[in-house]
Protein backbone atom coordinates (compact mmCIF):
# COMPACT_ATOMS: atom_id res chain seq x y z
CA UNK A 1 0.00 0.00 0.00
CA UNK A 2 1.25 3.08 -1.01
CA UNK A 3 1.61 6.41 1.62
CA UNK A 4 2.42 9.65 1.43
CA UNK A 5 4.33 11.39 4.04
CA UNK A 6 4.99 15.31 4.11
CA UNK A 7 8.41 15.40 6.63
CA UNK A 8 10.49 18.20 7.22
CA UNK A 9 14.20 17.56 5.43
CA UNK A 10 15.83 17.80 9.39
CA UNK A 11 13.35 14.96 10.35
CA UNK A 12 14.58 12.75 7.72
CA UNK A 13 18.15 12.38 10.46
CA UNK A 14 18.06 9.16 11.47
CA UNK A 15 15.15 7.98 10.65
CA UNK A 16 13.96 4.60 8.93
CA UNK A 17 13.14 7.19 5.48
CA UNK A 18 16.54 8.60 4.92
CA UNK A 19 18.17 5.73 3.46
CA UNK A 20 15.66 5.29 1.21
CA UNK A 21 15.67 8.89 0.19
CA UNK A 22 19.17 9.26 -0.71
CA UNK A 23 19.28 6.11 -2.43
CA UNK A 24 16.07 7.44 -4.77
CA UNK A 25 17.57 10.85 -5.24
CA UNK A 26 21.01 9.43 -5.92
CA UNK A 27 20.24 7.38 -8.85
CA UNK A 28 17.41 9.61 -10.23
CA UNK A 29 19.92 12.63 -10.18
CA UNK A 30 23.54 10.87 -10.85
CA UNK A 31 25.08 14.31 -11.87
CA UNK A 32 25.05 15.44 -8.34
CA UNK A 33 28.34 12.72 -7.53
CA UNK A 34 30.51 15.51 -6.27
CA UNK A 35 27.97 15.77 -3.16
CA UNK A 36 28.40 12.17 -3.26
CA UNK A 37 24.85 11.65 -3.94
CA UNK A 38 23.61 14.02 -1.37
CA UNK A 39 21.05 16.13 -3.66
CA UNK A 40 19.75 18.03 -0.22
CA UNK A 41 23.77 18.91 -0.02
CA UNK A 42 23.73 20.09 -3.94
CA UNK A 43 20.39 22.29 -3.99
CA UNK A 44 19.73 23.15 -0.57
CA UNK A 45 17.18 21.13 1.95
CA UNK A 46 13.15 21.57 0.72
CA UNK A 47 10.65 23.41 3.26
CA UNK A 48 9.00 20.03 2.83
CA UNK A 49 9.66 16.52 1.46
CA UNK A 50 7.08 14.68 -0.10
CA UNK A 51 7.49 10.89 0.07
CA UNK A 52 5.90 8.28 -1.29
CA UNK A 53 6.56 4.50 0.72
CA UNK A 54 5.29 1.14 -0.02
CA UNK A 55 5.95 -0.84 2.91
CA UNK A 56 9.58 0.21 3.93
CA UNK A 57 10.77 1.18 0.35
CA UNK A 58 10.93 4.67 -0.53
CA UNK A 59 9.47 4.88 -3.97
CA UNK A 60 8.48 8.34 -5.10
CA UNK A 61 9.67 12.28 -3.58
CA UNK A 62 9.12 15.90 -4.20
CA UNK A 63 11.21 18.54 -2.38
CA UNK A 64 8.80 21.45 -2.15
CA UNK A 65 10.91 25.43 -1.79
CA UNK A 66 9.27 28.83 -2.30
CA UNK A 67 11.48 31.55 -3.46
CA UNK A 68 11.12 35.57 -3.71
CA UNK A 69 11.29 36.28 -7.63
CA UNK A 70 10.70 40.20 -9.76
CA UNK A 71 8.09 39.90 -11.48
CA UNK A 72 7.94 43.58 -13.00
CA UNK A 73 8.89 45.79 -10.20
CA UNK A 74 7.20 43.38 -7.77
CA UNK A 75 8.62 41.05 -5.36
CA UNK A 76 6.28 37.82 -5.47
CA UNK A 77 6.88 34.84 -3.61
CA UNK A 78 6.50 31.66 -6.07
CA UNK A 79 6.54 27.73 -5.28
CA UNK A 80 9.78 25.48 -6.46
CA UNK A 81 9.58 22.11 -6.61
CA UNK A 82 12.56 20.15 -7.11
CA UNK A 83 13.88 16.61 -6.78
CA UNK A 84 10.80 15.19 -8.19
CA UNK A 85 11.60 11.27 -8.74
CA UNK A 86 10.18 8.09 -8.95
CA UNK A 87 11.69 4.85 -8.43
CA UNK A 88 11.98 3.31 -12.19
CA UNK A 89 9.37 0.20 -11.62
CA UNK A 90 6.70 2.36 -10.44
CA UNK A 91 6.56 4.86 -13.04
CA UNK A 92 3.40 5.67 -15.20
CA UNK A 93 1.35 4.95 -12.12
CA UNK A 94 0.54 8.77 -11.65
CA UNK A 95 2.76 9.38 -8.54
CA UNK A 96 4.47 12.31 -10.15
CA UNK A 97 1.02 14.03 -10.52
CA UNK A 98 0.05 12.78 -7.07
CA UNK A 99 3.26 14.62 -5.44
CA UNK A 100 2.59 18.00 -7.71
CA UNK A 101 -0.78 17.97 -6.69
CA UNK A 102 -0.11 17.47 -2.69
CA UNK A 103 2.93 20.41 -3.27
CA UNK A 104 -0.18 22.69 -5.15
CA UNK A 105 -2.56 21.90 -2.17
CA UNK A 106 0.47 23.20 0.64
CA UNK A 107 1.45 26.46 -2.16
CA UNK A 108 -2.37 27.48 -2.22
CA UNK A 109 -2.32 27.44 1.82
CA UNK A 110 -0.30 29.86 1.31
CA UNK A 111 -1.59 32.05 -1.00
CA UNK A 112 1.59 31.36 -3.57
CA UNK A 113 -0.44 32.29 -7.33
CA UNK A 114 2.79 30.08 -9.31
CA UNK A 115 4.96 27.04 -9.53
CA UNK A 116 7.87 26.57 -11.09
CA UNK A 117 10.13 23.70 -11.68
CA UNK A 118 12.84 21.92 -13.76
CA UNK A 119 12.22 19.35 -16.09
CA UNK A 120 14.17 16.56 -17.80
CA UNK A 121 10.77 15.40 -19.71
CA UNK A 122 8.64 18.03 -19.69
CA UNK A 123 5.35 16.37 -21.40
CA UNK A 124 5.09 14.49 -17.52
CA UNK A 125 4.30 17.97 -16.09
CA UNK A 126 1.86 19.23 -18.63
CA UNK A 127 -0.90 17.20 -17.48
CA UNK A 128 -0.51 18.63 -13.78
CA UNK A 129 -0.99 22.34 -15.49
CA UNK A 130 2.83 23.38 -16.61
CA UNK A 131 3.80 25.15 -19.19
CA UNK A 132 7.30 25.66 -20.74
CA UNK A 133 9.07 29.17 -20.38
CA UNK A 134 12.07 30.49 -22.28
CA UNK A 135 12.50 33.24 -20.54
CA UNK A 136 15.05 33.89 -18.18
CA UNK A 137 14.56 33.61 -14.35
CA UNK A 138 15.84 35.75 -11.98
CA UNK A 139 15.68 34.63 -8.08
CA UNK A 140 16.97 34.79 -4.46
CA UNK A 141 19.11 31.60 -3.34
CA UNK A 142 18.45 31.08 0.28
CA UNK A 143 21.74 32.73 1.40
CA UNK A 144 20.47 36.03 -0.15
CA UNK A 145 22.60 35.92 -3.81
CA UNK A 146 20.14 36.95 -6.37
CA UNK A 147 20.77 34.67 -9.50
CA UNK A 148 19.57 34.50 -13.01
CA UNK A 149 18.47 31.31 -14.84
CA UNK A 150 17.90 30.14 -18.25
CA UNK A 151 17.09 26.84 -18.47
CA UNK A 152 14.98 25.69 -21.79
CA UNK A 153 13.29 22.88 -19.03
CA UNK A 154 11.93 25.29 -16.83
CA UNK A 155 7.88 25.16 -16.42
CA UNK A 156 5.30 27.11 -14.97
CA UNK A 157 1.79 26.51 -13.48
CA UNK A 158 -0.76 29.72 -12.18
CA UNK A 159 -1.96 27.55 -9.19
CA UNK A 160 -4.56 30.46 -8.37
CA UNK A 161 -6.67 33.19 -10.26
CA UNK A 162 -7.84 35.41 -7.18
CA UNK A 163 -7.00 38.58 -8.22
CA UNK A 164 -3.17 38.77 -6.14
CA UNK A 165 -1.78 37.77 -9.78
CA UNK A 166 -3.52 37.14 -12.91
CA UNK A 167 -0.21 37.59 -15.60
CA UNK A 168 1.10 34.66 -16.93
CA UNK A 169 4.91 34.33 -16.36
CA UNK A 170 5.29 34.59 -20.19
CA UNK A 171 3.98 37.92 -19.51
CA UNK A 172 5.65 38.56 -16.11
CA UNK A 173 8.16 42.29 -16.91
CA UNK A 174 4.97 43.85 -17.93
CA UNK A 175 2.71 42.93 -14.48
CA UNK A 176 3.41 45.47 -12.12
CA UNK A 177 0.55 44.20 -9.28
CA UNK A 178 1.99 43.94 -6.04
CA UNK A 179 0.99 40.95 -3.81
CA UNK A 180 -0.38 40.54 -0.35
CA UNK A 181 2.05 39.60 2.82
CA UNK A 182 1.88 36.12 2.61
CA UNK A 183 2.21 34.51 5.91
CA UNK A 184 4.99 31.76 7.44
CA UNK A 185 4.63 27.94 7.20
CA UNK A 186 6.47 28.20 10.64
Amino acid sequence: MIELLEVRPDDLGGGDLAPGVLVLLRDAFPEDGPNEGDYYRAVGAPEIALILRDGPMVVGHLGLYAREVKIGSANVEIGMLGGIAVAPDRRRNGYSRLLVRRAHEHLAKRQIAFSILFAYEPRIYQGSGYRLMQNATHFIEPDGTPNTLVYRGSMYAELTRDGQINCSICAAARCEQQTSKVSSWR
